[in-house]
């Protein structure tokens, strides 16, 4: 196979070795993902079993997506049936898929215990904030109601590493007895001679009796203290001083409130034992809410294989083969997770399991990752072989030589630990290279001039030839990255960035905060606020009333001492009676409203309805009007991203929640990001060229490469010791601190500034500036090794410090430019800006039918809504749909699981599916009738139905349904499936007036189509692709004369070739519209479903 010829000797025994634990240390360029893909197709080649059997773990969804898309290339449609998943993915997939291992079947929901709930950071917080403030008046813990977001932070931190309020509280009271016995130790030695001596034999003396006595005592906090005063010991002997020993009193030994000193602070052991106690407050409010936080994904999943040997055998006789990518960012859960399934008693602790990984680029520790898991995958089987890949494929020896000057100053890097000493010094064996490497050091007086150079040597770059794409500006900070765009942008260098800001400050959404403001005053009726209000909201850009008629009315209030109510003034105004009456209609019905109801009307989405009619806020034509798009479509993206994501941070926080959100819970949602001092980040890409210099996070660009890199402000208050980190002020005793990142380590930024060379292929240019705008002097990058304007870490040739002063006139130019950061718009390429959403987007049935729907306007309709994701509140018949459709995958779940809920217990699932959903009263009363009437109908008339198996809520996700150059995903309801005729059955629930016909209106049209697209999902899909769709019907599920009619009989579809064949071209044809977003001006076309018969046969023609 041409794949193996590439394989270098390492590799290749990499690929080869399938049996057995094997760890691979995988440095940069050196063809991980190459390796991991030939080894899954080594697997099927040389062993019996199916693709089904292996199971591939990596971090982030593009990295697993990228995976099944080489193997695809390697194996074909098999690559579908390979697990290639992310961990929490992974944890999340085993409670689905085995949901009767994690739930009691209760109807009840303070006896549910399903994980049926996300949490949101912001209940999070609620939640432990309010156990915080119900503590006694005397607890160590109280004063954290000031920090609450820490404390959250840190029950993060117990639960990725497996530590469970039970075991906090053993360790703290094991810690607490283990500082009472060394007290008459350090009491004999130390305080009863008052202290440390001052002499230096005295003082040595002292701690070599501490040494002594620690060693004598047991625990593992004893055990640690004295490990660390041994070292000190040593260092102390070895400088011969005793600096180090006194650095370890400092460390260990503080002074209580009686001025004698103590081993470690007994209070942070104390604090844990309270912390023990809020953490397990918190888990039971999770489980009384039927909720779980991120971390719950793999605990659960651990409990699950914990406490049921049935679904743990299940799973091990599932997964034969393991393969674990980036194995250095996995943290103990995820670790735990993945022995458990590997550990089958078969394999005498020798498991088939491959682990790929690199500890020098482990730089994801503030995620929780533990690169100690690489030394633990040593001990936890038995003998696990190694393989060390050196041979770097991406960077010139050049570039390499940097690297492992500064690889070589990390001290805890895993080879030097292992019995078998291994040399990893990476090889330059690329031939696709120029002989020399560009690498400079440049130095300069001021920031604005740095910048300049960066900008001024890119340009010079890619008018030698460089494709822009290939340039890369790297910093640990996006604030560095933002303040280089000025630059660039004033030479027209087109540029990528992930720009990240904090969206309760955009215009767009302070609006919104202010719109809900004034409608909390109209409500309550406060005057003073309805006065202070109003002005502020109809001067919002949006609504375009000249300020004159806004002051005018505040004229007239000064003027008129008796005047007290703003809008009744205004009123009289013509150029302000709509705006006003529009707030003052809102607000009657924002009473009873669901929250996303009312925001959408503030939005302008729906109208506001009287007797008059409708009447829209002009928001959303004033900011998403397809001549806003053209004309600035960075500012139009932007604001449709902050409002979905604000959306998106409301639901999770509605998701949390027991009762229905309000416009109160609105505002509150804003106070309390800013009582917990907490930016709610949105992180969107800026792109004004699919082909643009990249400016991102060396974080970010793990895993890429380029031509030529830029390091940025090579400072020790950047990249080196000097940067700090946010600090967590819920102190940690010292034998749990290894639980927390605190950015404090000299080995973690040493590996961020590795990771970041190494994306080099031949051109490295770093750069820095000597002082700082207050006038302080930049310390240099120690890593460098720099002295006498030489930097020893680079190749002899280019290790000389360019120091360049620029002219005070282009200095104060620059400076200018650099003022202009953060303030600057960029014209973007919309096309660059949904690149990755476009690269990744596949075509439901539901995304086709918008296209084509000539009524909801059709292309820009799908653009703005389900491109773009412009937010909108679902809608009432929508969410009472979804509550049956919820309902009845639960039941038939039931039924595949062996138990048959009977139907009392149905109608209060029902009632549980619908208080969640997004419903005012009034149309969650009505729902709810209708729906337990329809429900009792529907179960009764379908009785032999639900005798047989069916798979329910079947996501095409990720079955690579391709038609042509089209990905194709959705749901299907429900699939009867028959393994021996290899047949299906497809059915699709409704709600609503039921079809009694096939016709040519609307509604025919658009579930014809739903069903021929399913039917096209399940014979193109890779798990039924054998099969053949032999009905396709529709279920509908209510009677057809409301409560009082009888269910009718389902409506099945005659598939017809032809017809198929059309729909295909056509799904073609609104596929490639879509990649290149040329949407076709539909003003010509009828509203009515012959407008959209035309406009379909226009389509498939242009295809054809």
């Amino acid at each position: 196979m041409a794949e193996w010829k590439k394989l270098n000797p390492a590799q290749l025994e990499a690929v080869e070795k399938i049996y057995g634990p094997l760890l691979v240390l995988a440095g940069p360029g050196t063809g991980k993902t190459q390796l991991l893909s030939a080894r899954v197709a080594e697997i099927l080649q040389k062993t019996d079993v199916d693709a089904r059997n292996i199971l591939c773990l990596t971090f982030t969804e593009s990295g697993a997506q990228n995976m099944r898309e080489r193997l695809r290339n390697l194996i074909g449609d098999s690559a579908y049936d390979v697990t290639i998943s992310t961990y929490h993915s992974f944890g999340s997939d085993i409670i689905k898929n085995y949901s009767e291992y994690f739930q009691n079947i209760a109807t009840e929901r303070s006896d549910d215990l399903r994980m049926e709930r996300p949490i949101d950071e912001l209940t999070q917080i609620q939640i432990v904030e309010s156990i915080i403030n119900a503590l006694p008046f005397d607890s160590l813990l109280l004063s954290a109601r000031y920090y609450v977001r820490h404390v959250v932070s840190t029950i993060s931190d117990l639960k990725q590493h497996l530590i469970s309020p039970d075991k906090l509280r053993k360790l703290a009271n094991n810690n607490l007895d283990q500082i009472d016995k060394a007290q008459k130790l350090i009491d004999d030695i130390v305080n009863s001679a008052g202290g440390i001596s001052n002499k230096k034999a005295d003082k040595l003396a002292q701690y070599q009796s501490l040494l002594n006595g620690l060693s004598d005592l047991k625990g593992n906090l004893i055990e640690l203290a004295t490990a660390k005063l041994s070292e000190a010991w040593d260092k102390a002997s070895e400088v011969n001083s005793p600096s180090p020993l006194r650095a370890w009193k400092d460390e260990w030994m503080p002074k209580d409130e009686n001025d004698h000193f103590t081993l470690t602070d007994p209070d942070r052991s104390r604090k844990m034992l309270e912390l023990a106690n809020v953490y397990e407050s918190y888990e039971q409010e999770l489980r009384k809410r039927a909720a779980y936080d991120f971390d719950d994904m793999i605990l659960r999943a651990i409990d699950g294989l914990k406490n049921n040997k049935e679904l743990l055998f299940n799973l091990q006789e599932r997964y034969q083969f393991i393969l674990l990518d980036e194995f250095q960012d996995t943290n103990p859960s995820q670790f735990e997770l993945v022995k458990r399934i590997a550990d089958h008693e078969v394999h005498e602790g020798k498991p088939n399991i491959m682990a790929v990984g690199d500890d020098d680029q482990a730089i994801f520790a503030f995620q929780g990752a533990n690169v100690g898991n690489m030394k633990d995958f040593l001990n936890a089987f038995n003998d696990v072989h190694v393989i060390n890949l050196t041979e770097n494929y991406r960077s010139h020896r050049d570039i390499l030589h940097v690297a492992r000057n500064i690889s070589e100053q990390i001290e805890d890097r895993l080879h030097s630990k292992l019995d078998d000493k291994i040399d990893k010094i990476l090889t330059a064996s690329s031939a696709n290279l120029p002989d020399n490497a560009s690498i400079e050091r440049q130095e300069f007086g001021a920031e604005a001039s740095e910048y300049s150079w960066i900008a001024d040597k890119i340009n010079q770059l890619i008018k030698s030839g460089t494709k822009p794409s290939e340039i890369a500006v790297l910093a640990p900070r996006h604030k560095i990255l933002e303040n280089l765009v000025p630059f660039l942008r004033n030479i027209e260098i087109p540029l990528s960035y992930e720009k990240r800001e904090n969206i309760l400050e955009a215009e767009i959404v302070k609006g919104m905060r202010l719109n809900a403001l004034l409608l909390e005053a109209l409500i309550d009726n406060d005057t003073a606020k309805i006065n202070e209000y109003f002005p502020l909201v109809l001067s919002l850009p949006y609504w375009q009333i000249e300020p004159l008629h806004i002051w005018s009315i505040n004229w007239e209030m000064a003027r008129q001492k008796d005047a007290t109510n703003w809008p009744e003034l205004a009123l009289k105004n013509p150029k302000l009676k709509n705006a006003v009456n529009f707030y003052l209609m809102l607000s009657a019905s924002a009473v009873t409203d669901p929250l996303e109801l009312t925001l959408d009307k503030l939005a302008g989405t729906i109208p506001v309805e009287n007797a008059s009619g409708c009447h829209y806020a002009p928001l959303k034509e004033y900011y998403f009007a397809p001549d806003k798009r053209a004309e600035n479509p960075l500012k139009y993206y932007e604001a449709i991203s902050h409002l979905s994501v604000i959306r998106a941070h409301l639901r999770d926080h509605q998701a949390s929640s027991e009762k229905q959100l309000s416009l109160q819970d609105f505002l509150n949602f804003f106070e309390m990001y800013e009582s917990a001092d907490t930016p709610l980040i949105n992180s969107h890409p800026i792109a004004q060229s699919i082909h643009a210099v990249q400016l991102m996070t060396a974080y970010k660009a793990k895993g890429l490469e380029f031509d030529h890199v830029f390091i940025a402000q090579a400072h020790d208050d950047i990249w080196g010791s000097g940067s700090r980190g946010g600090s967590n002020k819920l102190s940690l005793p010292p034998n749990l601190q290894q639980i927390r990142y605190v950015n404090t380590s000299d080995d973690e930024r040493r590996r961020l500034f590795f990771v970041a060379i190494t994306r080099a292929r031949h051109g490295l240019y770093i750069s820095s500036h000597t002082t700082k705008d207050n006038g302080k002097v930049n310390l240099p990058l120690k890593y460098l090794n720099e002295s006498g304007g030489k930097s020893a870490v680079l190749p002899e040739a280019n290790q000389t410090i360019n120091s360049v002063d620029l002219n005070p006139q282009n200095l104060a130019k620059d400076i200018e430019t650099l003022w202009q950061a953060g303030q600057i718009f960029l014209p973007a390429d919309f096309r660059a800006l949904l690149a990755n959403r476009l690269k990744t987007y596949q075509m439901s049935p539901t995304h086709l039918n918008t296209f084509i729907d000539m009524e909801r306007a059709g292309p820009e309709s799908f653009l703005v809504q389900t491109l773009l994701k412009f937010p909108q509140a679902p809608s009432p018949s929508g969410e009472y749909g979804t509550a049956i459709h919820n309902t009845l995958e639960w039941y038939q779940n039931s039924l595949n699981s062996g138990s048959k809920p009977k139907l009392n217990e149905v109608l209060k699932r029902y009632d549980i599916e619908l208080d969640r959903r997004y419903l005012s009263k009034t149309d969650r009363d009505q729902a709810r009738g209708k729906g337990q009437a329809s429900l009792q109908k529907y179960l009764d008339s379908r009785t032999d139905m639900f005798k047989n198996p069916a798979k329910t809520e079947v996501n095409f996700y990720s079955e690579g349904v391709a038609l042509g150059d089209a990905r194709l995903s959705g749901k299907i309801d429900r699939l009867e499936i028959d393994d021996k005729s290899k047949t299906v059955r497809i059915a699709d629930y409704k709600t609503g007036k039921p079809l009694k016909k096939w016709g040519s209106d609307m509604k025919s049209l658009k579930y014809a189509q739903q069903l021929y697209m399913y039917k096209i999902l399940v014979e193109h899909s890779h798990t039924w692709r054998d099969y053949k769709v032999e009905s396709a019907r529709l279920e509908f599920v209510e009677p057809d004369n409301h409560a009082t009619g009888s269910v009718l009989q389902p409506l099945y579809l005659d598939f017809n070739d032809q017809e198929e064949a059309k729909l295909k071209t056509l799904i073609q044809a609104v596929w490639t519209l879509i990649q290149s977003l040329d949407f076709p001006d539909i003003s010509s076309y009828d509203k009515s479903a012959k407008g959209v018969k035309a406009f379909i046969d226009y389509l498939s023609k242009s295809e054809t």
